[in-house]
């Protein structure tokens, strides 16, 4: 019984999600077919990883040195040694993450194309999501067990008057 709750419970976010959409959604009423032609665009995907690959670079460029301070304050000298001025975050995370930048510039415009593809994928799935709401919904009781009713004159549970 405990079990049966539990799928109850985790399935309610779900549920409301699917419910909030409109049954009969269009793709351009979703978003989710502008959002997948857009990931999907080539151009989009190189201009996305020239970002992601530059933000990496900055990353790595950033002088870490202030937690060797921070390290010195609590005791940790081995640490504060490590992380003299000037430190990076490169010099930390060793010689291999100096071509992260561009293992970036190369992977992300799959990465990037492969959202795209999930959108596309969540798009179609929507009016399928829809149903299985639908069959929850009337599955479910009015409501869970232990509920107070609610008057004409009250608001639901966990909702603010105004006085």
């Amino acid at each position: 019984m405990v079990i049966s709750r539990l799928a109850l419970v985790a399935a309610l976010p779900l549920a409301a999600l699917v419910l909030s959409q409109p049954a009969a959604a269009k793709p351009a009423e979703t978003g989710l077919g502008e959002v997948s032609r857009t990931l999907g665009n080539r151009e989009t995907q190189e201009a996305m990883a020239g970002v992601l690959a530059s933000l990496a670079k900055a990353m790595l460029q950033m002088d870490v040195s202030a937690f060797g301070q921070a390290a010195e304050a609590v005791g940790d000298k081995r640490t504060a040694r490590q992380l003299r001025k000037g430190t990076t975050l490169a010099d930390v995370a060793g010689r291999d993450a100096r071509r992260l930048p561009e293992e970036i510039r190369r992977k992300a415009p799959a990465m990037v194309g492969a959202m795209g593809a999930m959108a596309g994928a969540m798009d179609a799935m929507l009016p399928e999501l829809a149903k299985v709401a639908e069959q929850m919904k009337a599955a479910l009781p009015a409501g869970l067990p232990g509920d107070a009713p609610v008057g004409p004159d009250e608001p639901p549970a966990g909702e603010a008057t105004e006085e």
